[in-house]
């Protein structure tokens, strides 16, 4: 998560959540109810599943500072690298990054400064331990946190599937939540609803891992994921995802819209991604070389 949500945000500063693109679900009859594992099985069967892949990204970034639109030329290798080339309005290169399992790497072009190093080194946004896959799987629309060991609940909400962590109930009770309002929280939770003192015991009695709530809509067509909804209860911070135009590519279907959404109780910021001229399992290359004259971006 880490590495996600910082890099979002650095970008958005370098180069220069509120709205739903999403499409409702094909299927019109009710749905008969599956079990979570039944869905997480649909879920595996239906990854989007690539050697390499390269696309044109139109970005639109709003923080609460300031507001900016970019292009972002990217390459993936499955399971080992993402490159990117930022361009803001005026067509020229603003910044180039590298992410590999264990390093990122980043040049900003415009401040003649670089970053070589681990995901360690960068704030936490919800304080995870920084992951590949995360970002992988967020830009490709592959399931994101769900993790072995974990336990899953499910229900049907209108025409999508939802499994949602099975958090202890006092936890839920702390904050007011329960399956049947969920959707009252899709963008984030309401300070006013946490009451401080139930949460402070609640926290006192579980781990950490008990107080991160996560959702997961799908879609009962092609059973893609369609959003994300993610809530640390012990930070306030919430993050969501949701997934819009899917059209086929190769085997799958692939999301060309992407909307984020960062709220933490210092800063939000919401990213809109548009996808087009994808390619998949060509040849590509990954260049990155950090100039003589540049300088550490951190000291």
């Amino acid at each position: 998560m880490r590495m996600i949500c910082r890099l979002l945000f650095g970008l958005a500063l370098l180069s220069a959540f509120w709205g739903c693109k999403t499409k409702r679900a094909l299927t019109k009859s009710p749905l008969l109810p599956l079990n979570e594992k039944a869905i997480i099985s649909q879920l595996e069967a239906n990854i989007f599943e690539f050697k390499t892949l390269s696309a044109k990204l139109d970005v639109k970034a709003k923080t609460d500072k300031e507001s900016r639109s970019f292009k972002v030329n990217t390459r993936i290798a499955a399971d080992s690298a993402i490159w990117m080339s930022i361009t803001p309005a005026l067509g020229i290169e603003a910044a180039r990054a590298l992410i590999t399992e264990d390093s990122l790497k980043f040049i900003d072009k415009l401040s003649d400064k670089f970053y070589l190093g681990d995901y360690k080194a960068l704030d936490s946004l919800f304080g995870y331990e920084a992951q590949y896959s995360f970002l992988e799987n967020l830009m490709v629309g592959n399931p994101i946190q769900i993790l072995d060991g974990e336990k899953y609940q499910s229900i049907v909400d209108d025409l999508y599937y939802v499994i949602q962590t099975k958090n202890p109930r006092k936890v839920r009770r702390a904050v007011d939540l329960t399956l049947e309002r969920a959707e009252q929280y899709s963008v984030k939770i309401d300070t006013e609803v946490i009451r401080e003192k139930k949460l402070i015991k609640a926290v006192e009695k579980f781990e950490e891992e008990d107080l991160v709530i996560k959702r997961f809509y799908v879609r009962s067509d092609n059973f893609r994921v369609e959003k994300v909804i993610i809530e640390d209860l012990l930070t306030q911070r919430s993050f969501r995802v949701e997934y819009g135009d899917f059209q086929p590519l190769g085997d799958n279907f692939f999301a060309h819209d992407v909307d984020i959404f960062i709220d933490t109780p210092k800063e939000s910021g919401k990213f809109e991604f548009s996808y087009s001229r994808i390619k998949v399992n060509e040849k590509q290359s990954y260049p990155f070389k950090v100039p003589s004259k540049y300088e550490p971006l951190f000291r």
